[in-house]
């Protein structure tokens, strides 16, 4: 039984807590956030311990990992700590607020013998594990151009994220760079602020990478104001691979499994038949994590990948401002 605690209660520090709460294997130590309000109030509801203080969190000696759900320049300094008090790590993406920041969680990570994996999701999508697959078999052939896009919800977005609408597009990024193993050459940004009162901007813009074999890849980011919509998603992603021998395409825009409640709507990612309910990619990444800190499974997400996403998703951010083309190299 692996014991977890919950660093940061804001929406996808709730999220996780949720899965994590009907997730085999596991159990929740205890929860911590900036506002003491909302931890009282998220330990009430719950029966869930609260911890008083980061000190009081590191320091408690029945925790085996952090899930650290915080502000992105918080994250090095929270996941450092973590390693040095000996519990294994789960850190939200991106990895953290600057490329040095990041480098220096990377040098944490490999130097400890304890598991540090980083909130990709999508990579444990059963979908997007299927593309995995068979870009690596060779099915789909040499593989020369992939077209991502995301649209989310803008009332998720916040003007407070240091990279904006490019912290959504991190997700896609990451996707790209898993499939091809290797980074672009370079990277062109363009984008437009779709709404005149929107203090985000932009609020939609197209990432191009250029890759030295020829090929390319292109992802489209968009914040939706779309809360009048009956059904809605939070997110809807959509991606296809070109290769010399095939393609492989996905459509999450339209979800396989949906439920309806006096409370709420949903719709799950996917369903394992056999499952204590609806098994979507951000509960899965954490049996996968589970599995990892047992020494049953490598970490799937590890920071060194999260790192190679940031310094792409900071190229196309300078791009954006910059208005020109951005190397890589």
């Amino acid at each position: 039984m692996t014991r977890l605690a919950i660093c940061g209660l804001g929406n996808i520090g709730s999220v996780h807590l949720e899965n994590l709460l009907s997730l085999p294997g596991c159990a929740i130590s205890g929860v911590f956030d900036v506002s003491p309000a909302v931890s009282q109030r998220v330990g009430a509801e719950r029966g869930i311990k609260v911890f008083s203080s980061l000190d009081d969190l590191f320091g408690d000696g029945g925790t085996d990992a952090v899930v650290i759900a915080t502000p992105t320049e918080t994250h090095l300094a929270l996941a450092t700590r973590s390693l040095a008090a000996g519990k294994h790590v789960f850190i939200e993406k991106p990895l953290a607020g600057t490329l040095s920041d990041a480098q220096a969680a990377v040098e944490a990570a490999r130097n400890s013998s304890l598991c540090v994996q980083v909130g990709f999701c999508e990579r444990f999508n059963p979908q997007y594990l299927e593309a995995k697959r068979n870009v690596e078999t060779g099915s789909l052939g040499a593989i020369r151009a992939i077209y991502t896009s995301r649209v989310a919800p803008y009332s998720l977005g916040s003007p407070n994220w240091q990279l904006g609408i490019f912290d959504t597009a991190v997700h896609n990024l990451d996707l790209i760079l898993w499939l091809k193993k290797q980074s672009p050459v370079s990277v062109t940004t363009s984008g437009v602020q779709v709404y005149s009162d929107s203090p985000m901007n932009p609020d939609s813009a197209t990432i191009t990478m250029d890759f030295a074999d020829g090929s390319l890849a292109t992802d489209h980011i968009t914040w939706l104001r779309d809360d009048a919509h009956p059904l809605h998603q939070c997110a809807r992603s959509r991606m296809t691979i070109l290769g010399d021998k095939g393609s492989f395409e996905i459509d999450l825009s339209q979800r396989p499994s949906t439920l309806l409640t006096a409370d709420s709507f949903s719709m799950p990612d996917t369903v394992l038949l056999g499952g204590a309910g609806y098994y979507g990619c951000l509960k899965l990444q954490f049996e996968y994590f589970l599995s990892a800190i047992a020494g049953r499974l490598p970490v799937m997400a590890p920071a060194e990948d999260a790192m190679a996403a940031e310094r792409l998703v900071l190229a196309a951010f300078d791009s954006y401002h910059q208005q020109k083309k951005v190397s890589l190299q």
